[in-house]
């Protein structure tokens, strides 16, 4: 069995992982619509069939789809830009990255500080972030702490500069 290839997409405020998403986009790559409208409708109803979408969520949906689906296509466009922080923790599941991991969500939590987070831990996905030691601490995209677990004192420091700006 060929596992299926999953494609990270900024889904309003959430990066959300999508079955096929570059398979769908290959199918519709000629199409052309009367409007960006029926397009993102025809994207997200293709998406659809091998993905959960709340209801709730359709428009964001939509909107980041038909982003992703013109980039595809080589055009220039914004990122979506999410909320707050974005942490990513990459590790190899061991014993010693979950505990990096609910650290992590610890501090926030004991800081009440927003932020959505996220932990990676699938070989391929790691390998696309190219980094090394491991594990690895990115905010907003930015490696913070590599190859070591900081101390809760310091994780707590690295967190609250993030949250200023700095």
């Amino acid at each position: 069995m060929i596992a299926e290839k999953i494609t990270q997409v900024q889904v309003g405020k959430n990066r959300i992982g999508l079955l096929g998403l570059e398979e769908v986009f290959q199918a519709l790559m000629g199409r052309h619509w009367d409007s960006p409208e029926q397009a993102q409708e025809e994207l997200l109803s293709q998406v659809a069939t091998r993905n959960y979408i709340s209801v709730n969520l359709r428009a964001d949906y939509k909107k980041a789809l038909w982003r992703e689906f013109r980039r595809f296509r080589g055009e220039a466009v914004e990122p979506e830009a999410p909320g707050g922080l974005e942490i990513t923790l990459l590790g190899l599941g061991c014993a010693a990255c979950q505990g990096f991991f609910q650290m992590v969500v610890d501090t926030l939590a004991a800081k009440g500080l927003e932020a959505g987070i996220e932990y990676i831990t699938d070989l391929a996905i790691l390998q696309d972030y190219g980094v090394r030691p491991l594990p690895a601490l990115l905010i907003n995209g930015r490696v913070v702490v590599a190859g070591r677990v900081p101390a809760p004192v310091e994780l707590e420091k690295i967190l609250a500069e993030a949250c200023r700006g700095e």
